[in-house]
């Protein structure tokens, strides 16, 4: 589709607050990000289920998925209009996407990875992980690229559920084994604002290392460090963020955060980082 042809919608925080009531549960902030400043730009159709978001620093372009088909849609980084589609896969519950060198990772719900590589307009050499731990559902996952590593965080499990944490599961990017290692792991007792979590989302802020995790069921949005301590954690207002499932960072460490339709347009937010 013709970018020009796009249609989209930018609204300012002010325009969204007022538009909600100004009243202090549509106010929120994020140490290091200007959320006073941020923007809201509404999708085309294909994007209604959006469920993932990536960048490509390569080509100032992102990358995202709906959570029914097994395509890889191309954003320009302006308007978000659509690029370019292209398909990977039959239909399924595509939850997550990440990029990382000229490789596209795209997390099915039951937890099989599909690795493709990406020239800038087409995909090939596509081939899947399949999970072989214990039964849960994901959305979620980010990758570790100085280890080489996928790491799944579970939406949920049965194992989340006894034992309040969140354990996280790591896998070689090259073999797709499972390795015995245990990273990012969410102790829930030490939430603030909620007693479980949903992870919906997850991303890797480049210039800190830091790991963003958003919780769409508990509008949360948590700051990990590389262990999975929680050095932060925000409550995201349900009246900008609706259903969050997508997060990603620019080359200027400004954030995106991708909102499914849930009733409403389906969005995405840019939060500019807080200037010096």
């Amino acid at each position: 589709m013709n970018i020009k042809n796009n249609i989209v919608h930018i609204f300012t925080a002010a325009f969204l607050i007022a538009a909600c009531g100004a009243d202090k549960s549509n106010t929120f902030k994020i140490n290091g990000y200007n959320c006073e400043a941020l923007e809201a730009v509404e999708l085309e159709e294909p994007l209604k289920e959006i469920s993932g978001l990536a960048y490509d620093v390569k080509r100032n372009e992102f990358l995202a998925i709906n959570d029914e088909q097994g395509i890889v849609f191309t954003l320009d980084s302006k308007t978000f209009g659509i690029k370019n589609k292209i398909h990977f896969g039959e239909k399924g519950d595509y939850e997550e996407i990440q990029f990382s060198g000229n490789t596209i990772y795209v997390l099915r719900s039951d937890g099989t990875i599909f690795k493709m590589q990406y020239d800038g307009k087409d995909i090939s050499a596509v081939t899947t992980f399949s999970y072989e731990g214990s039964k849960a559902e994901y959305e979620s996952f980010y990758v570790s690229e100085a280890a080489n590593e996928l790491v799944l965080i579970p939406k949920n499990s049965k194992e989340a559920k006894t034992n309040k944490v969140t354990t996280a599961y790591v896998i070689d990017a090259t073999t797709g084994k499972h390795l015995s290692k245990e990273d990012a792991n969410i102790d829930w007792q030490r939430l603030k604002n909620a007693c479980m979590l949903h992870p919906s989302a997850v991303a890797v802020q480049s210039q800190t290392k830091e790991i963003y995790v958003l919780a769409s069921i508990e509008k949360l949005l948590l700051v990990l460090d590389a262990s999975g301590n929680v050095r932060a954690e925000y409550v995201l207002p349900a009246s900008m963020f609706q259903q969050p499932e997508g997060i990603t960072f620019d080359e200027n460490q400004n954030m995106y955060i991708s909102n499914e339709a849930a009733g409403f347009s389906p969005t995405i937010i840019k939060i500019p980082i807080q200037k010096k």
